[in-house]
This record gives C-alpha cells, structure tokens and sequence, in this order.
C-alpha cells in the first residue's frame, strides 16, 4: 500500500481557479522538500499541459487504455524549478478526439478496467519514485471520472467563489457525494478561491464571521480563502507564482493553504 498521501481537488463548476491553486499547491510542497506528484484527472477538459507549456507523446489517456506504464507520462520539473523535492507531473491529452473517447466511446467494461491501470499506477508512482504526496487534478461536477478519482483520494478540497451557485452546489455535492466518501476513510474540505473585497489581512475578525458562516451553510470546513488579485486573474499566463514571487500578497495566502493542508495530511 501507497505509504503517501493522495490529495484531491474538485469543485462543483469550472472557473473556480482550481486548477490555478493545485499547481501553486504542489509546487510549494516540493519547494519544501517533498516528493510529489501532481496528475491531470480533468480528462474531460484537461489544462495542465498548457499550463506547465510541455509537448508529451504520451498522455494519463495511454496509461488508462493500458498502452504505456504511468511511468512513461511523467515528467520531473523540480530540477528546472529549482525545487528541493521532486515535482513529478502528468498530463492529459487536450486532443478533441482524446476527450472524446473518454467520455463517450468507453463502455463500462472498459471504464472499469480502466481504473485498475490507474489504481496500479497510482501505486507505482508512490513505490518507484518514493511520493510523499500525490495530488490529483479532478473534473468539476458529479462525472464517471470524478467520482472514481476522488474515491481513491485520503483528502478531498471543494474550490468554490463566493457566490450562491457554487456555495449550493457545493453542499448539494456534499449531500450526493462527499458524506458517502468518507465511509471509506477520506476526509473533506471546502476552500474559497476568487474572493471579492477579501482582506489582505489572513484570518481577520470579519474573515472568520463569513468564514463561519459559509461553513454553516455548507457543512464543511473552510481551510483557506484566497482573494481575487487582479494581476493573477487577468495575468495571461501565471505560473506558479506562489514560487516565483514568494513576497506577494497571494504567494504569502497560499502558503498559509499548504500549510493547513500539510496539517491535515498529517492529522
């Protein structure tokens, strides 16, 4: 059995910035000198591979359809960012066709066969490359993938904006979902992303008051908030930023983020 942690992140919709804060995430792991790996699951509309600006020749697809080992997709960037721990990455194909055959030219036979390659490779990942974390990039909403992926995950992050429609959507996940999760041992959380108006100041009296309050509506605990910056949400390509530019206002919010999440993983 993996000796690691499986960490992942999903939300009800797409444009939570989830995406955006799993890499940051990952990255300040390794920076702290942890092994990690971090895989695109979001198979139905997958973004690392232009995130990180990598050509694979081989895909998280391949490895599902048993044409390669996961160890084949992997790349190892911690060298080229400079980081004390390892940052294992893998992609998913952005091929129309890839998606596709994903999400419709698959029978249950196959999907089911399917999550045994990634079972089998989840674990070599923890015994070839001695991964304390593995993090998990989910598609939104209640899909085939989605579900099975955050199934073999220890923690569960829901990314969510202030709004309405993420903060019911979010509790309705967790009735549907997430509350029959946690028989299996897993454990969830809700993060806050894109906040409007948010203090720059973490964890501020009027902070706490709408932090506990969403958590009252949702029924789950807020473990971080992070402000909508202008400059990283309009920024044409940010870029692990909480890397790159440690002293900014939304580096110093993600690594109080990681550092809950360390915690957590830890607990």
């Amino acid at each position: 059995m993996a000796n690691g942690k499986t960490i992942a992140f999903h939300s009800y919709k797409g444009g939570t910035g989830k995406t955006t804060l799993i890499a940051n995430i990952a990255a300040l792991f390794a920076k702290n000198g942890s092994n990690v790996g971090l895989l695109d699951f979001d198979l139905y509309a997958p973004s690392l591979v232009s995130y990180f600006r990598k050509k694979p020749n081989l895909f998280l697809n391949d490895v599902l359809s048993g044409k390669c080992p996961i160890s084949d997709i992997i790349f190892d960037i911690g060298p080229e960012l400079k980081l004390k721990g390892r940052f294992l990455v893998g992609f998913s194909s952005p091929r129309k066709e890839d998606v596709n055959d994903i999400e419709v030219n698959r029978d249950t036979k196959w999907q089911l066969q399917a999550v045994g390659r990634f079972l089998k490779g989840r674990q070599d990942l923890f015994d070839k490359y001695k991964l304390d974390y593995l993090f998990l990039d989910t598609s939104p909403g209640i899909r085939y993938w989605s579900i099975n992926v955050l199934a073999t995950a220890n923690l569960l992050f829901m990314l969510a904006k202030d709004s309405d429609m993420d903060v019911e959507g979010t509790r309705k996940m967790i009735n549907d979902i997430y509350d029959s999760l946690t028989r299996f041992g897993s454990k969830y959380y809700m993060i806050l992303n894109k906040v409007p108006g948010a203090s720059q100041q973490i964890n501020s009296p009027e902070e706490k008051a709408w932090i506990s309050d969403i958590e009252r509506v949702v029924g789950a605990q807020v473990v971080g908030s992070i402000p909508c910056f202008c400059d990283i949400q309009f920024s044409r390509h940010e870029f692990l930023f909480s890397t790159m530019k440690p002293e900014h206002p939304f580096s110093l919010r993600l690594n109080n983020l990681a550092e809950n999440i360390r915690s957590l993983s830890q607990g």
